[in-house]
């Protein structure tokens, strides 16, 4: 079953502040990525053919709320690193390649053709 591979970076200006590794499919699941300093962000996302729905919490490094972010991430294998500004000071940076879900190496597989090319 066809499925998104997201890698994500949040900076804080030019401070990388945390990476993570998600795979987006067919079930609507959340996860947390959070910094060394103490900055979290709450990722929701869903695989939706042409695109997925992407939605992110981000808190400061003392928990509080700064903002939110929704996207609809369209289905497709990144030549390279994509960024959107968030609410200040933060910044997300992601690629994506899409990936079987089934195969247990989702991880590190290599990308399955992009059907839109």
């Amino acid at each position: 079953m066809k499925a998104l591979r997201t890698e994500l970076a949040f900076f804080d200006g030019n401070d990388l502040l945390a990476r993570g590794n998600v795979l987006i499919n067919s079930t609507e699941e959340t996860c947390e990525v959070v910094s060394e300093r103490g900055d979290r962000f709450e990722i929701t996302r869903k695989f939706e053919e042409p695109a997925c729905s992407f939605f992110v919490r981000y808190f400061d490094q003392n928990g509080a709320f700064v903002g939110r972010s929704a996207m609809r991430m369209g289905v497709h294998n990144s030549d390279d690193w994509e960024m959107i500004e968030l609410a200040e000071p933060y910044q997300m940076c992601f690629k994506c390649a899409i990936v079987d879900c089934d195969n247990p190496d989702w991880a590190t597989q290599e990308p399955l053709p992009d059907s839109s090319a």
